[in-house]
């Protein structure tokens, strides 16, 4: 699927399981994002910096305007 951010999104990150979950910024633009086997929407900034989402918090933000699905 690929989406659209529309503004600034400072989102958590899933970085290396060795390293904690920080802090990221999203800035506007398109990204893949993929549906995981837990459920979860995951958009991909790059190969290591990827953020999670429930359906819930996806649903939210793109009530907001801040998330636009491009193609599914």
């Amino acid at each position: 699927m690929r989406i659209e951010i529309t503004k600034n999104l400072i989102l958590r990150i899933q970085g290396k399981p060795t390293t904690e979950a920080s802090d990221t910024i999203f800035p506007p633009g398109e990204y893949p994002a993929v549906l995981t086997p837990e459920g979860m929407i995951e958009i991909i900034k790059t190969s290591s910096i990827k953020a999670l989402f429930s359906f819930s918090q996806f649903r939210e933000k793109t009530s907001l305007g801040e998330i636009v699905v491009l193609e599914n």
